[in-house]
């Protein structure tokens, strides 16, 4: 299957329900953990991923937000801690549905089951281990830090709420050296932002 051919189906099916989620967060987010997920495989090719499963998935992983959230919805730490569980089923059963679609015929069984267990398991931070699981993990993360093409919709104190979670619990379980130096650049400049007032 080619690639630009893939995306252009997913975001045309995805994103626009997924623009609507978490205050006009969630698509630039989608967009940017597609791209975070293919320069982690391309710096990383010896993981062996399966770039079309890891591309599906990061255009799913957090479209179950689109029936959780309203359009412009103000967030905090909590809320959106408090959804991830059922944002996660809520995503895999709309991938599920969209994976039956003719146009995947090219996927086989085994590549639709894995794209849908990525999304249903990809914010268990405490459970994930596969390396699968790990990358799409640390693509979400990249993105989430990222200041440059989304601004942070979290107030000064879910941001470091947000950021003790990213830095004790999801970062240790990083297995790419490029996204461990990654993040470690976006938190500077993260805290730069807050840190400026720029909020």
């Amino acid at each position: 299957m080619n690639e630009a051919k893939l995306e252009k189906f997913l975001k045309e099916k995805i994103l626009p329900e997924i623009e609507k989620g978490r205050g006009g967060f969630d698509g630039i987010h989608t967009l940017e953990v597609v791209d975070w997920v293919k320069k982690i495989i391309d710096h990383n090719p010896e993981l062996g991923l399966d770039r079309i499963v890891m591309i599906i998935a990061a255009y799913a992983h957090d479209w179950g937000y689109s029936s959780i959230f309203k359009d412009g919805q103000v967030m905090n730490f909590d809320l959106i801690e408090g959804a991830k569980t059922l944002h996660m089923e809520l995503g895999a059963k709309k991938l599920e549905e969209l994976l039956k679609d003719k146009f995947f015929e090219f996927l086989r069984k085994e590549q639709k089951e894995r794209c849908v267990h990525l999304v249903a398991v990809h914010d268990r931070k405490f459970e994930i281990d596969k390396v699968d699981e790990i990358v799409l993990m640390e693509a979400d993360v990249l993105s989430g830090l990222d200041i440059n093409g989304n601004k942070p919709i979290l107030d000064k104190q879910s941001n470091e709420k947000f950021l003790d979670s990213i830095i004790n619990i999801r970062m240790p379980k990083f297995i790419t050296d490029y996204s461990k130096k990654e993040a470690t650049k976006l938190i500077q400049a993260r805290e730069k932002f807050f840190e400026g007032g720029l909020r």
